[in-house]
């Protein structure tokens, strides 16, 4: 499948949903809710050749001097966890003394092996992947950028791939960073990736990714179903759900490779359901147990609050490899009140 560019503008989004047959008065509130946002499209590109401070995807951060690579510490349910790695990986070894399976007897010692080690890197300070880092105050100058941002200094993400943090469990916040620093470029050095990333990457899998220099393109994203703030038609209107999410559709995921999958601002492409509605009962400290109770609902109210902050998918050039999408969400007011401490990264894989 080839996707089809976002729309870059009010008027072609207007043109692009009208061709649809959807009603006049839904084209017109679509296109009013619609969200602009910068795409950001990656590039090949040598890292020396990329200044310090400039926004890339992967690569090495650029941090002041005498800063260390960000380390998350160890899980609050490090134990928990631990014992579930030694778990899988004794079932491993067992299943590498089978006749009949589908992983070869040195794939499955090897997959033990990389459990044992996560059991023991849970349960003390372990580095967390680089994503990339975005200077806002160049970003800031594009139509498309986000105004509630400061436009000035970085944004830097960063993640833990080792463990895949789990946005929904509210012990597992520790497991990323976003990090937004207005040090002088000046006064900025380009950190050295750590043995223990660089020991834990090879040819099939790594959390050690490749510069790749951006471009920025401003785009108008539209609001996906499942946003809280919906209200342009009900969803038991078979015929009317099925034409926007036909229409949806051809823009693709930011788990395909043929397409351009990095976003600052604007509405994200979500995997699954629920990126504003886990990420506000995660924030209030309930678990997957908790769902379904009144509680949860009551929050549900506030979950609109959830804006996209920087989507991260696939992308060939700094070997971002699927399966799914990273997605930094953020309260509106935090975003104002420049708390990004308070963010969360929400991997989602379908």
């Amino acid at each position: 499948m080839t996707a089809v560019a976002l729309p870059t503008d009010v008027a072609s989004f207007r043109r692009s949903l009208a061709q649809t047959g959807l009603p006049d008065h839904l084209v017109d509130r679509l296109a009013a809710q619609a969200r602009p946002a910068i795409l950001l499209t990656t590039q090949a590109r040598d890292e020396i050749a990329i200044p310090l401070g400039a926004s890339k995807i992967g690569g090495r951060p650029d941090l002041p001097y005498g800063t260390t690579w960000p380390r998350r510490p160890a899980y609050p349910d490090a134990i928990r966890k631990a014992e579930d790695h030694r778990q899988e990986a004794e079932r491993l070894l067992m299943e590498s003394n089978k006749k009949i399976s589908w992983r070869t007897p040195a794939l499955c010692e090897r997959l033990s092996a990389e459990r044992r080690a996560r059991a023991d890197a849970v349960t003390q300070p372990f580095p967390m992947a680089f994503f990339g880092q975005f200077d806002l105050a160049t970003l800031s100058r594009e139509p498309g950028f986000d105004v509630s941002l400061p436009d000035e200094g970085r944004l830097l993400v960063f993640y833990d791939m080792w463990e895949m943090a789990d946005s929904c469990c509210p012990d597992d916040s520790v497991g990323w960073l976003v990090m937004w620093d207005t040090t002088d470029t000046s006064q900025l050095a380009r950190l050295e990736v750590p043995a223990a990333l660089a020991s834990i990457s090879d040819d099939e899998w790594s959390c050690v990714f490749r510069a790749a220099a951006i471009t920025p393109q401003c785009v108008l994203t539209p609001m996906p179903f499942n946003d809280k703030s919906w209200d342009a038609f009900s969803f038991d209107d078979d015929d009317l759900y099925e034409t926007y999410d036909e229409w949806l559709d051809q823009f693709g995921r930011p788990d395909m490779a043929c397409r351009n999958n990095h976003q600052l601002g604007g509405f994200p492409q979500p995997l699954q359901n629920g990126l504003q509605a886990r990420s506000e009962w995660a924030d209030h400290g309930l678990t997957y147990t908790q769902w379904e109770t009144e509680e949860a609902e009551a929050l549900l109210a506030s979950a609109k609050d959830w804006h996209l902050v920087l989507q991260i998918g696939v992308d060939r050039h700094a070997g971002i490899a699927g399966p799914g999408a990273y997605f930094v969400m953020m309260r509106e007011q935090d975003i104002v009140a420049r708390r990004f401490d308070r963010a969360r990264v929400v991997y989602q894989c379908d």
